[in-house]
């Protein structure tokens, strides 16, 4: 909540910035700002996800190396006091801590409850909360948590081999939307000129401003909604998306704001003037 607020104060301050400083139109400044000060929290999004998708790679290499541990004969607290040793990245104080409630003599319910809800991760939390119910019900420890890493990373093999089969319709959606991007490019700077021609004492009713926004918010729609489908396409996750939603934007952004406005237009009704 406290990431939001802030970048919410970010994007009243880039609209202001905008409209009094670059004399963008109320309207403009309005969407620009909006597009620029969801970048920071975008970064932020995909930065979380990246740590998360990390620790449920740690907590995989954890749980595997404990089961091979608790085969071989070790109880749990000699096991995990082995495992401390191992580098497991960002959830290596997260074993430490449990190996040191498990000495205390806290019970292994409490212990891993503990674990999960330390690990803010939700993967994690759904494979503990899942040990824990085989475990009170009686059934072993090891045997529990070996079938539900087998589970997990089946279901990632499954994942992995989807990602693998799209790949490249990732590549033709990014061509696409370059392709979008070079025809409102075409449209703005050879085409649109073309439209201020008018008959010998006729003025020209093309409204341009309306025309430029035009694209420029057709432009910002298929980003967002581009960006949304490839993150649930490639990761499933509308979330995950977010990283595309940036990277369309900022080439909406660059095209609109630093491309157009810097390339003479009409350079054809130059020529054939000439």
């Amino acid at each position: 909540m406290k990431e939001e607020i802030i970048d919410i104060f970010i994007i009243i301050v880039l609209i202001f910035l905008f409209y009094f400083v670059f004399n963008f139109s109320i309207l403009n400044s309005i969407v620009t700002g909006i597009i620029v000060g969801i970048f920071p929290y975008l970064i932020y999004q995909t930065i979380i996800n990246n740590i998360e998708k990390e620790k449920e790679e740690q907590f995989i290499r954890f749980s595997i190396d404990l089961i091979g541990l608790l085969k071989s004969g070790l109880s749990l607290p000699i096991a995990l006091k082995q495992l401390e040793k191992n580098d497991y990245g960002r959830i290596n104080e997260l074993v430490k801590n449990l190996s040191s409630r498990i000495d205390w003599g806290v019970s292994i319910e409490d212990s891993f409850t503990e674990f999960a809800e330390e690990s803010n991760s939700r993967m994690i939390k759904r494979t503990i909360q899942s040990l824990i119910d085989i475990y009170k019900e009686g059934g072993n420890l090891e045997q529990g948590l070996e079938a539900i890493i087998n589970s997990i990373m089946e279901i990632r093999k499954i994942k992995e081999d989807k990602k693998a089969a799209i790949h490249e319709n990732i590549i033709h959606s990014y061509i696409v939307f370059a392709f979008f991007l070079g025809i409102v490019f075409t449209f703005q700077i050879f085409l649109l000129p073309f439209l201020q021609i008018s008959l010998p004492g006729q003025a020209s009713n093309v409204n341009f401003n309306f025309i430029n926004n035009l694209m420029y918010y057709m432009s910002i729609i298929q980003a967002v909604f581009a960006g949304l489908s490839m993150g649930k396409m490639y990761d499933d996750s509308y979330k995950a998306g977010a990283k595309y939603v940036a990277i369309f934007l900022f080439m909406v952004i660059i095209l609109f704001n630093v491309i157009i406005p810097i390339v003479p237009k009409g350079m054809f009704l130059i020529n054939i003037n000439m």
